[in-house]
């Protein structure tokens, strides 16, 4: 296969503003693959990139699939030219990727299009973590605010398959009989009057004593003093700026605790043979309960048009960038 001299990239400019590059296609070395890319979903953590979040706006995207190119000498994780991967990957923004070995692994299903294989280890592998904590803690009931993102959906259909009791939060009464489609247990909306009354009351009967808040803000400590005595809650996300704010000492003292849930470095501190499996048990899941609904794709010269889109239409579904 005859690849070309220079490849484009997408990248974050002094004004936080994507933009397209056009650079030197690089050559794998070491334990290193090359990988044609197809499609790459845009995150909420993408978008946090873009402002420097992460002190590093050359490299955006973090996930997508493709078709390995070219590969490097001594690979960890063994691949071959041609075949159909997803990607994990700081960079996938971009025409082509270089990726460690272990941070690529094969499309299992065959039926599974590009478009489907793109969001497999944000969201997917999250919702996993979310009820690896779960389990392991032995909670048999949790909260989940911002449930009617795509994680949200994501995450009541994995939780109804672990056998979790989940209470859902949502901000607008139109989205509640859409999320008991997707079998949620309780939905409830915060902006009505009796919210925590009923928050507390539930948290109560199903013994929720973990949760897991995308806001932050004021809103973690309403649900921190719903849940019961020495119960968890975790802060994957903020909606609200990047600060908690008001936390009740008192709830504190009823053994109440307060930890933050990322994902990218806990699969960081993993061994590549337990973040492979983690990928397979999360990609076998891909076309039912962890599937993700596509809404729109864009071109990669469109970027701009598909930021602006995914911010106004991001909790409906997923919006993909055709980079090829």
């Amino acid at each position: 296969m005859a690849l070309p001299q220079t490849y484009k990239v997408i990248k974050g400019d002094q004004n936080n503003q994507p933009l397209i590059q056009e650079i030197l296609l690089p050559k794998p070395s070491q334990n290193q693959v090359l990988v044609k890319m197809e499609f790459t979903p845009i995150n909420p953590i993408d978008l946090l990139t873009f402002k420097n979040f992460y002190g590093d706006r050359e490299a955006i995207g973090l996930e997508g699939s493709g078709v390995v190119v070219a590969i490097g000498d001594n690979l960890k994780i063994s691949h071959k030219v041609g075949d159909k991967v997803h990607v994990v990957g700081r960079g996938t923004f971009a025409q082509y990727i270089l990726a460690k070995s272990e941070d690529i692994s094969p499309i299992l299903q065959d039926d599974l299009s590009f478009e489907d294989a793109a969001s497999h280890y944000i969201n997917p592998s999250t919702v996993y973590y979310m009820g690896m904590v779960a389990e392991q803690g032995g909670h048999k009931a949790a909260i989940h605010t911002a449930s009617s993102s795509a994680l949200g959906k994501m995450l009541i259909r994995y939780f109804k398959h672990k056998g979790i009791k989940l209470i859902n939060i949502v901000r607008r009464d139109e989205v509640i009989e859409e999320l008991k489609k997707e079998g949620a247990d309780y939905v409830l909306n915060s902006t009505a009057p009796d919210f925590e009354e009923r928050l507390k009351e539930l948290a109560e009967k199903e013994n929720a004593t973990i949760s897991f808040d995308a806001i932050g803000g004021d809103f973690t400590n309403k649900v921190l003093k719903a849940q019961p005595p020495k119960s968890s809650l975790y802060i994957y996300g903020f909606l609200e700026g990047n600060e908690i704010k008001n936390i009740s000492i008192p709830e504190l003292f009823k053994g109440k605790s307060i930890s933050a849930l990322y994902l990218v470095g806990y699969v960081e501190g993993l061994s590549v043979e337990e973040a492979q499996r983690i990928y397979k048990e999360t990609h076998k899941l891909l076309p039912t309960v962890l599937y993700s609904k596509i809404i729109k794709i864009f071109p990669l010269e469109q970027i701009k048009e598909a930021l602006d889109y995914y911010l106004e239409n991001g909790s409906k579904g997923k919006i993909l960038l055709k980079l090829n």
